[in-house]
């Protein structure tokens, strides 16, 4: 999305202070060009201090469209990509390359020639990959090759050209060459190009492995190979459930070999949303589960660092490494990673996990342990301890609530076992040692207001109609009202609202300058509980699709999942749903319980009978032979 340099100020408004802008080289400019480098600078710093734009123009003797341009150049361009800053303020420097925005001209129409034949490449369907071969066989010696020359190379671009019924009355057709010297300098270019020595664009791996703490962390996540099951209670009968795997999200410290945090998520694909968890766990104190599974208890002092002193909360960090995940690739992660951590992302080369082989090798120790579980999907599909065909067809014995407190006893008691390459010393003593005798540096405050990870930021226009209506806000398909739009300025005018991801029944409403004007909500048929900005995307799907009525979409959604609860991945969306309501319900009542049930349970009896089943034990897993 293209951001204008207002909009680029309310996402980044660390970029109000001129100062905090990068210094620019400016010695080998031209003496003339330095004065108007100068004079531009005046007009930013003028403009970020708050003057309004014809108070600068006026006192500089410039246009008003002239200093608007200006602050486009240095701030504005695209959401997910940098702005040019100092860059933009240099006269005559070309930022982006120049493309052809107006269609090709014709006959009887003309509209120029600039950037024809880059235009012709992207609109012609093959042609660059076409072109693209030709030259590569020929630079290679392939033996299905030419000695290609500008002038057969353009022969054949003339002849792909008629072959794919390229219009006549437009370019290359109406001009004396037919775009020859595009072809020949397009030819040089990439001859240059494929002849050039290949040499590594980035560096993967540092040249000394990291010794101290929050050095290097490693990220990565992977499917927990065991299947869990939930209980569903129906017109007072319970049902137990088949689940679809889950997967499991992992932070481990490089130079203590530490496992920093750990989050589940109830999906089968982990999004930027469930990083984003795992990146807060790494600044939030680490707080253990509630275990409810006989045979389990954590060891003696096992946990994670974030528990041990508010210190280990705020440490610098140095590089995070990822794999090449779209979640990992997220505007928001690294924005993150970057902004809110100050910390460096490294992505590794594309299925090259040698990078990471510290996080590859937690998955397989933990997978050791896993897959004593009678439910286990194996490491292959021949693994000799994978589930057989006769148990698929019945729900498995361990519970997801079981499956998870399992997970957290494994990781946190592998921080208390002694490593052979720390000297016999546990991660957890090595990392409290470096804490407390080795200068490691803590991570600054925030350097300004801003968005939180899971915030986002959107314009919107405020809407009403003739008659009696309240003013509203569409977001999502939904109307939005509220006191903070019962303002007549406000009609038909636009307005910033912030929304937590995670839960958008409720949006925060401020004006363009800054000013707030307090939160609206979303309908009552929304508020039945909190859902996600992916939930409401699916149920708006359905109901395009006639799936579900827009009368009450949350329950309807509820009910098709209970429908669908046969099928393991319906069955891991409704066990969320219920999770995310009763989160809900605890947090409007303040009580701190837990439940993992689908339904609330009003007979005693049924509830006797729910209390007395085991979730797991001990003797119910055999040792891996």
């Amino acid at each position: 999305m293209e951001l204008t340099w207002r909009e680029r100020l309310i996402h980044e408004p660390e970029w109000y202070e001129f100062s905090r802008w990068p210094l620019a080289d400016i010695q080998h400019l031209s003496p003339e060009n330095r004065r108007r480098y100068n004079k531009n600078q005046r007009v930013v710093a003028g403009v970020l201090e708050g003057c309004s734009l014809k108070d600068v123009a006026h006192t500089l003797n410039l246009s008003p469209s002239w200093v608007s341009q200006l602050m486009t150049r240095c701030l504005g361009g695209r959401e997910d990509a940098p702005p040019a800053l100092t860059q933009g303020l240099i006269p005559h420097k070309r930022l982006a390359r120049s493309t052809r925005k107006r269609p090709l001209g014709t006959l009887t129409a003309t509209a120029g020639d600039r950037c024809a034949f880059e235009f012709v490449l992207t609109q012609a369907p093959g042609l660059e990959d076409f072109l693209l071969k030709q030259i590569r066989m020929a630079v290679n010696r392939n033996r299905r090759g030419q000695n290609l020359n500008p002038g057969s190379l353009h022969a054949q671009f003339i002849a792909y050209l008629e072959s794919q019924n390229w219009p006549r009355n437009t370019y290359p057709f109406t001009t004396t060459s037919r775009g020859y010297e595009s072809i020949r300098r397009f030819l040089k270019r990439t001859v240059t190009q494929l002849r050039m020595p290949k040499q590594p664009n980035r560096v993967i791996l540092p040249q000394a492995a990291p010794v101290f703490a929050f050095e290097e962390i490693q990220i990565d996540e992977a499917h927990i190979d065991c299947h869990g099951a939930a209980a569903v209670v129906l017109h007072g009968q319970m049902t137990p459930l088949r689940l679809g795997r889950i997967s499991l999200l992992l932070a481990r410290d490089s130079g203590t070999g530490c496992y920093l945090a750990a989050t589940i998520a109830l999906t089968a694909h982990a999004g930027a949303s469930d990083v984003l968890a795992l990146l807060e766990q790494l600044i939030q104190p680490w707080e253990p589960l509630t275990l409810t599974a006989p045979g389990l208890t954590y060891a003696a002092e096992a946990g994670f660092p974030s528990a041990l002193d508010e210190s280990f909360c705020r440490p610098t960090f140095g590089i995070i490494r990822l794999d090449n995940a779209l979640s990992h690739l997220s505007h928001q992660v690294r924005r993150m990673i970057c902004d809110h951590l100050g910390a460096t992302c490294n992505f590794g080369l594309p299925k090259n996990p040698k990078g990471r082989a510290l996080i590859e090798q937690a998955f397989r120790r933990l997978n050791v342990d896993i897959h004593r579980f009678p439910s286990t999907s194996g490491s292959h599909p021949t693994d000799p301890v994978r589930e057989p065909s006769k148990l698929k067809k019945t729900p498995p014995y361990v519970s997801l609530r079981a499956l998870e407190e399992a997970v957290s006893v494994l990781l946190t008691e592998f921080n208390v076992r002694p490593l052979a390459n720390q000297g016999a010393v546990t991660p957890l003593e090595q990392m409290r040692f470096q804490m407390t005798d080795h200068f490691l540096p803590l991570r600054a405050t925030a350097i300004g207001p801003g968005l939180q990870p899971f915030e986002r930021m959107k314009t919107a226009s405020v809407r009403k109609g003739l008659r009696t209506e309240l003013p509203r806000i569409n977001f999502e398909g939904c109307q939005y009202v509220g006191p903070a739009l019962n303002n007549a300025e406000l009609i038909n005018q636009t307005v910033i609202i912030i929304f937590d991801i995670r839960d958008i029944r409720q949006l925060q409403v401020s004006t363009p300058d800054g000013q707030r004007l307090g939160v609206i909500l979303a309908p009552k048929t929304w508020q039945r509980f909190a859902h996600s900005l992916a939930l409401r995307k699916r149920i708006n799907r359905l109901i395009r699709e006639d799936v579900l009525s827009r009368r009450d979409p949350l329950g309807g959604f509820f009910n098709y999942t209970m429908a669908h609860r046969h099928l393991p991945k319906e069955a891991l969306t409704l066990v969320q749903l219920s999770n995310d309501k009763t989160r809900d319900d605890i947090a409007a009542s303040g009580n701190q319980t837990h439940h993992n049930n689908i339904s609330p349970r009003d007979d005693p009896a049924l509830e006797a009978k729910l209390k007395s089943l085991p979730d797991w034990d001990a003797q119910m897993a055999k040792n891996r032979r």
